[in-house]
């Protein structure tokens, strides 16, 4: 049996999933959806760095692993495919967000959320996580990240990219950079906003069921 990991968004939590894991057994898959740090009882430090999420996973897991993610999970499991792709087969990256290539390029943002604005978020979610959490990612998410869109060009696993559309607060353009960087990666999209897999479950489990049961090159 093949082991099928789920990534939550910052702010959110693996039970955000539970929906979909009858249907991924369904498919052979051992499913696993921990939670990050930073998150309900996982442990909390200062700053949280991408590098710690990313971390966290390969630490967690072992062995060859097919990763879904939302937001800052899938920017995780892109991560944890950039550092060691012999081990990932599939990937599922559900608005991703994707950080600069260098300091003249944009970030993932359509609009960026001022300091004040990320930390009122980070307080009014304090029951499910770190209040200062939500704040540290988006500051490393706003960084120049050359080593990652390098990486991506080793990423052989075949990559279903999912876009939110023009109800999302990303730049949906950006999809399209990374599947031209990765091997195999296609995008669709999905007008439902940033959380796909909450506002619209049944056209996203029909599209990652899809791409998962999939056999051909």
């Amino acid at each position: 049996m093949k082991d099928l990991v789920c990534l939550h968004a910052g702010t959110s939590g693996p039970s955000t999933w539970d929906r979909f894991v009858p249907a991924f057994e369904e498919l052979g898959y051992r499913v696993h959806c921990p939670t990050l740090m930073g998150h309900g009882s996982a442990p909390r430090q200062r700053p949280y760095l991408l590098d710690d999420f990313r971390d966290q996973v390969l630490r967690e897991f072992g062995g060859p692993i097919t990763l879904v993610g939302n937001s800052l999970g899938a920017f995780v499991a892109s991560a944890v495919a950039v550092a060691q792709p012999e081990r990932v087969e599939r990937l599922v990256l559900e608005e991703l967000p994707v950080p600069p290539r260098d300091t003249r390029d944009s970030g993932p943002m359509v609009r960026p959320v001022p300091a004040l604005g990320l930390l009122a978020a980070g307080w009014l979610t304090r029951h499910r996580c770190d209040p200062l959490l939500l704040r540290d990612v988006i500051k490393d998410l706003r960084r120049p990240q050359p080593s990652w869109w390098a990486g991506l060009r080793a990423v052989q696993a075949p990559t279903l990219l999912l876009a939110g559309g023009p109800k999302s607060h990303l730049d949906q353009t950006r999809f399209g950079l990374v599947a031209e960087t990765m091997p195999s990666a296609t995008v669709r999209t999905i007008e439902a906003g940033h959380r796909i897999h909450s506002r619209a479950p049944e056209p996203w489990l029909s599209a990652v069921r899809e791409f998962l049961a999939f056999k051909g090159a």
